[in-house]
């Protein structure tokens, strides 16, 4: 018994006969639109975490750069509780990190420096940052994004000139 080589084997009725076609092609293409599906809901996860925390650190600046706070507080803790009162239901406070300084004037928080810790005083420049440690919900795309992406929101105000008493 003589066998052809393989490349001289004739295809042309395999060629007619299309049965589980379909059920190969989207055996390839599921994986991808899986992939494609997950990471679309991922980033979207993710930017609605971004805008909550940019809107809580606007929140936050608008309330501490008026001076008003809380009776019984400091105007620091006051513009955190409003910070995270603004958090949604959507992130996880343990994850959460806020941090408020104050500096001289705008060219000096630009330079990325320290400021001292607290809203300031009346005039000063006052950072407000919200950082997020976020973890992707699905393994599959952890592989993609990592498994750990930290989203931060910061807002540089102006203290009014003077605060109320």
């Amino acid at each position: 018994m003589s066998h052809k080589p393989f490349f001289l084997i004739d295809l042309r009725p395999l060629k007619r006969n299309q049965k589980g076609t379909s059920l190969i092609e989207f055996a390839v293409v599921f994986p991808i639109l899986i992939l494609i599906i997950l990471s679309t809901l991922e980033l979207g996860i993710m930017l609605a975490i971004k805008v909550n925390l940019q809107s809580c650190t606007m929140a936050g600046a608008n309330y501490g750069a008026g001076g008003t706070y809380s009776a019984g507080t400091t105007r620091t803790a006051s513009a955190i509780a409003v910070m995270n009162n603004g958090i949604s239901g959507l992130l996880n406070m343990a994850n959460l990190t806020i941090t408020i300084q104050s500096f001289p004037s705008f060219t000096i928080a630009n330079l990325g420096g320290v400021g001292t810790a607290g809203t300031g005083n009346p005039g000063q420049v006052s950072m407000y940052k919200a950082s997020y440690n976020y973890s992707p919900s699905s393994p599959l795309v952890a592989g993609i994004f990592g498994t750990q992406k930290v989203l931060q929101a910061t807002t540089y105000t102006k203290n009014e000139g003077t605060f109320p008493s």
